[in-house]
């Protein structure tokens, strides 16, 4: 009987990463972070995508006056960033319109 919940589990884990596998680097990063924000409980999904926002903008800044190289990756990464600033403010729309 635990051969059979070790194959189920073999093969959920299998189906997610072919999954991953045929998606592109932007799709990927995409599930990869709602994957993450989504073991949260939704009122505080916005409070994590906010955490991390800030630390990727610090990380960013020291990076930049370190080397002015760093800002084309900034424009290279930003589509990565949009997903966690809809999420921000999606949340933050249903908790002050409540709908």
């Amino acid at each position: 009987m635990e051969e059979l919940g070790n194959v189920a589990a073999e093969t959920a884990v299998n189906s997610a990463v072919n999954q991953l596998e045929n998606l592109g680097f932007f799709e990927r990063i995409f599930a990869l972070y709602n994957d993450f924000v989504g073991v949260f409980p939704e009122q505080y999904q916005w409070v994590i995508s906010l955490i991390i926002v800030l630390a990727l903008a610090a990380w960013l800044w020291k990076m930049i006056r370190k080397n002015i190289v760093w800002l084309a990756l900034i424009i290279i990464l930003f589509p990565g960033i949009l997903p966690i600033m809809k999420n921000i403010f999606d949340s933050l729309t249903v908790l002050f319109t409540g709908k």
